[in-house]
């Protein structure tokens, strides 16, 4: 494990090139930049008002929360949190979790996003897997979701194209624009009160259940609901039900993907003490994969031993149906035959039990049962 530490005594901001492995960055007041890998090589250079990591493994860092910080790429999951300053992150191929943090850019990202709380924007070029947003204080632009979406509690202005479906709770605000594009299906709820002018289109059910408004069977209607001050153009490649009812919501409400904060703080733990903690997690799981190890290695000697004693049982039987009979000499006298062993219930068990497993084939099975008889 390497470790690494730099003062900071002016604004400065933070470029992390390449992280081979997961990526925890955790903001805090101190006006220092600790960073750990449990690789081989960790890189941490000041040039002016930047400072530079990379490492060949997996990356903590923890950071004035007020700093920049730009990512170049990350091979695994990334977890931010607790930041003030502006992210910008240009590839991760694993998952994203931000949680407190300020303007958001994002060019592309390989699965899925997860935001909680931000106190501005959020811009996401690309996401490849589903998206979580939820308590978002400035403008959320979503032009290329690839899978499903989730949005809640949103303060400014939505734009979003997504292949999959989209669950969405807004509570429009005035004069601000929310446009949203499905590839499937749009479950969009609303406040009972609204001021919007309202464009809606789908290829298939365009359901309204808002009070006051007629249901029809259009698939696609304008409508302007109080003032008209936001506005709101909607289309689904699918059905689109737009409702102020919580029943119709409840069904679909739980549709949300939740990542880990990866490697969560515990306020008050030291340094040392996680990584205790972590020593004795990896011995613990250590500890059982050599268990498991030792249970496999138990069963297939097991196994082995019954495979011997079906193909001895098999050997003994066949010498004794296919055995010469000789016929006896008038000059020796006639020797008593001994009665053949008798076959136990076990052997044929173990013959069924491999037939079972495919280990040997039914005409195998047929013989081996035939020469127990």
């Amino acid at each position: 494990m390497e470790r690494k530490s730099l003062k900071i005594n002016q604004e400065t901001r933070l470029k992390i090139e390449v992280v081979s492995g997961d990526l925890r960055i955790t903001g805090w007041e101190q006006d220092e930049i600790k960073a750990k890998t449990n690789g081989n090589s960790l890189e941490m250079t000041s040039d002016g008002d930047q400072i530079t990591i990379s490492c060949d493994s997996n990356l903590i860092v923890s950071l004035p929360k007020k700093l920049q910080i730009e990512i170049d790429l990350v091979n695994g999951d990334a977890s931010l949190r607790v930041l003030d300053g502006s992210l910008n992150v240009e590839h991760i191929d694993g998952d994203l979790a931000l949680r407190n943090v300020g303007n958001i850019k994002i060019g592309q990202l390989e699965g899925d996003l997860v935001v909680r709380h931000t106190s501005g924007a959020l811009n996401a070029n690309y996401v490849d897997g589903d998206a979580s947003i939820r308590s978002v204080a400035g403008d959320v632009n979503l032009p290329g979701v690839g899978g499903d979406l989730h949005l809640r509690n949103l303060q400014g202005n939505l734009n979003a194209t997504v292949d999959g479906d989209v669950v969405a709770s807004l509570q429009p605000q005035a004069d601000a624009s929310y446009n949203i594009e499905a590839g499937a299906d749009i479950l969009l709820r609303l406040p009972t009160l609204v001021d919007a002018e309202m464009v809606l289109t789908a290829e298939s059910d365009l359901s309204v259940k808002i009070p006051g408004v007629e249901e029809t069977d259009e698939t696609t209607r304008s409508l302007t609901l109080g003032s008209g001050s936001a506005k709101m153009n909607i289309t689904a490649g699918d059905d689109l039900l737009v409702t102020t009812r919580s029943d119709d919501w409840a069904d679909l409400a739980d549709f949300d993907i939740s990542l880990p904060f990866i490697g969560a703080d515990f306020p008050g733990l030291s340094d040392d003490f996680a990584e205790t903690i972590t020593k004795k997690a990896e011995e613990a799981a250590r500890k059982m994969e050599e268990k498991l190890r030792q249970s496999e290695h138990r069963f297939r000697a097991s196994e082995r031993r019954a495979e011997r004693h079906v193909r001895r049982a098999g050997r003994k039987a066949e010498r004794h149906i296919h055995f010469p009979k000789h016929p006896f000499s008038p000059r020796s006298p006639k020797k008593p035959v001994a009665p053949s062993e008798p076959v136990s219930e076990a052997e044929r068990l173990l013959i069924l039990k491999m037939l079972e497993e495919k280990k040997i084939t039914a005409e195998d099975a047929e013989k081996l049962l035939a020469a127990l008889v």
